[in-house]
């Protein structure tokens, strides 16, 4: 099979799955979707399979094939399916949903190993990058931010960052080590994720506070995204721009009389990304942290340049607004 180096692909509201030459800004291959709008899409490592979340069902699409049918259907979920993400080997897909639980799927057999449930409608999933791939860091409606072992099925840790805000997107930064949460305030909360084990008590998850920060003044943020290098994270919102973090560590001054400096944390606007008229959804970054693809309402796709902030390619076609974006340029 020849390689090829960049699968970029786009959905939402015109039912159409879009695959696109992302020099040229062409569209290379539609799927009709004609069930249900496409909420959210992911991309196995390997660039095989593209799944792709509906309501209530989960499809898996060959990237390299010319059929528009699904080559497996995962059935399950009750609603509407709210995320879908590979784990890195792509054996195993985690799911989360607006009936309240989120699933884990074997990819080869087809088939739902454990559902969780949550109590309220899920938002956002992300699987935990460690080589156990157990844990699953989930945010819902009623404003929680919880961290779960799917081979338990069980809560391991949960904190609520604003009482009665629901959080909409979470994503954990490539090493593992933080945990990041934006809320329909606009706020964004990172959390260290903090994993001990003992023979006496097994596995053990605090989510101790690390940062919080106004990102889009009282707007929504509707996605939360680490770059690969995990310097950047990419914040899309209902303000109609994303905005680009960097996370700063510093010395200060404690203010308790000591004269001891403590480290702390911040968060430096790097460019606020202004192309899009309406809503901003989604968002991926580049293999190499250098490039960001966002998707918006105004049914337009966008590639950036990471370090300049500017528009370098726009993709046309869409016929409804585009609430999805995978991509995966990777040279595995």
């Amino acid at each position: 099979m020849e390689e090829t180096p960049v699968i970029l692909v786009t959905a939402g509201y015109d039912h159409t799955i879009r695959m696109w030459d992302a020099l040229k800004s062409t569209c290379t291959r539609s799927i009709q979707y004609t069930e249900t709008q496409v909420n959210r899409m992911a991309l196995s490592s390997d660039k095989h399979y593209l799944a792709v979340a509906g309501n209530p069902r989960v499809s898996l699409y060959d990237v390299f094939g010319t059929s528009e049918a699904p080559v497996l259907s995962l059935e399950g979920h009750k609603a509407n399916v709210t995320a879908v993400e590979f784990t890195h080997d792509h054996k195993f897909l985690a799911t989360s949903s607006e009936d309240k639980t989120i699933m884990w799927w074997d990819v080869y057999a087809g088939s739902c190993k454990r559902i969780l449930h949550n109590g309220s409608i899920v938002n956002d999933i992300a699987i935990h990058p460690d080589g156990r791939q157990e844990l699953i860091i989930s945010c819902d409606q009623n404003g929680a931010v919880r961290v779960w072992s799917w081979r338990r099925q069980e809560v391991l840790c949960q904190v609520i960052p604003e009482s009665d805000v629901a959080v909409r997107s979470v994503a954990v930064s490539p090493n593992g080590q933080l945990i990041v949460a934006g809320n329909n305030l606009g706020q964004v909360f990172a959390y260290r994720l903090i994993i001990e084990s003992s023979p006496q008590t097994g596995r053990t998850v605090e989510l101790e506070p690390y940062l919080k920060f106004d990102a889009h003044d009282g707007n929504r943020i509707t996605r939360v995204v680490f770059s690969a290098n995990g310097r950047l994270l990419a914040t899309c919102s209902s303000d109609r721009t994303a905005k680009l973090w960097e996370f700063t560590e510093g010395p200060v001054m404690s203010t308790n009389g000591s004269r001891e400096e403590i480290i702390q944390a911040g968060a430096v606007l790097v460019h606020t990304l202004n192309y899009h008229h309406r809503w901003v959804w989604d968002a991926a970054f580049s293999s190499d942290s250098g490039y960001l693809v966002t998707v918006s309402t105004d049914t337009r796709a966008a590639l950036w340049d990471v370090t300049s902030g500017e528009v370098i390619r726009q993709f046309k076609g869409h016929q409804k607004g585009v609430v999805c974006v995978a991509l995966n340029d990777s040279t595995m």
